[in-house]
Parts: C-alpha cells; sequence; structure tokens
C-alpha cells in the first residue's frame, strides 16, 4: 500500500529535524545573554549541533545543509561572509567520516572528540575572522568561546540525543 501525504510529510519532516535543530541553536546564540566578563564570548552552539548529528546521523545532517546553516549563522551574526560555511562543513565531512569511532563508545569518548575537534575548527574561524576583517581579533573571546563550547557539550548532546530517540526512531 502507497502510503499517504501524512505520512510522508511526516518522514520529511523528521528527516529535516537535525538541520531544524541547528538553526534553533543558531537563534538561541543570538539571543543578548549576557554573563559578567563573559560578554564577548559564547558558546559554538552549532558547531555542537553540527558535530552530533555529523556523528550520529551524517545521511539527515548532509555538507549542503552545514554549508547553508554556517551561511545563515554568518548573516545572522554579523561575521565575514563564508568563515562559518568552511568551518561547519569541515567538522560536518570530517566528523562524518569518523562515526564509526564513536559508535558502541561511552559518551566520554563522543565528548573528548569534540573537545579536539573544537579546537581547531574555532582557531580557524578566529584566524580568517581576522584575516577577513583585516585586524587581529582578541584570541581571549575564541578562549573562552571554547571553553563554554566544551563544557556544554554533555547538555547540548543530552538534548540531541533525546530528541533522536523520540523523533527520530523510524526514520
Amino acid at each position: 500500500m502507497k502510503p499517504g501525504v501524512w505520512q510522508r510529510l511526516d518522514v520529511i519532516a523528521r528527516g529535516l529535524f537535525p538541520a531544524f535543530s541547528v538553526f534553533v541553536l543558531l537563534l538561541i546564540n543570538l539571543l543578548p545573554i549576557s554573563v559578567p566578563l563573559l560578554s564577548t564570548a559564547s558558546p559554538a552552539l552549532a558547531l555542537m549541533a553540527v558535530f552530533y548529528w555529523s556523528v550520529n546521523r551524517p545521511d539527515l545532517l548532509t555538507a549542503v545543509a552545514a554549508f547553508l546553516l554556517g551561511l545563515l549563522q554568518d548573516l545572522l551574526m554579523g561575521l565575514p561572509l563564508g568563515v562559518s560555511p568552511l568551518v561547519l562543513l569541515l567538522v560536518q565531512t570530517g566528523s562524518a567520516s569518523q562515526g564509526r569511532f564513536f559508535h558502541n563508545k561511552p559518551f566520554s569518548v563522543m565528548w573528548w572528540g569534540f573537545a579536539l575537534v573544537a579546537i581547531p575548527a574555532l582557531l580557524i574561524q578566529w584566524l580568517l575572522s581576522s584575516a577577513l576583517i583585516g585586524a587581529l581579533l582578541p584570541i581571549k573571546a575564541t578562549m573562552i568561546s571554547y571553553v563554554l563550547t566544551a563544557v556544554l557539550f554533555p547538555i547540548v548532546a543530552w538534548v540531541l540525543a533525546r530528541a533522536q530517540n523520540s523523533l527520530l526512531r523510524y526514520v
């Protein structure tokens, strides 16, 4: 029997969920949350989600989606165009190719893997932004952003894992 329109729409919506979750995290990064001494730094939420989905469901968060979400991030955050798409694309392709390594391993292995991937990703973002702006941006903000990103990854991964288990079981 041929699946109905609603069933097909349901499958499409579930398949788009990883990209939608990255988009939501991009919007959360835009919120004016001010923490003393951290006003110039924020966690790289989109980077966390792209890594998570690339490891766990690379079929649902493709390189094209990572590129487009990075472009959207540059536009929304006022970053030099092309920096975020490149970084998210590198993270997506690198993480997707190493996905099997993380399967059937404790979460701590994935966390360490993300922490190692985030270092060059944020450094590339800092270097390219500095080059495109024409001035050396303060590295302190990037370092604080890295620490926040690495520390908050388990929370974001936990939320995404719950969503994956409840929404993407059948996709």
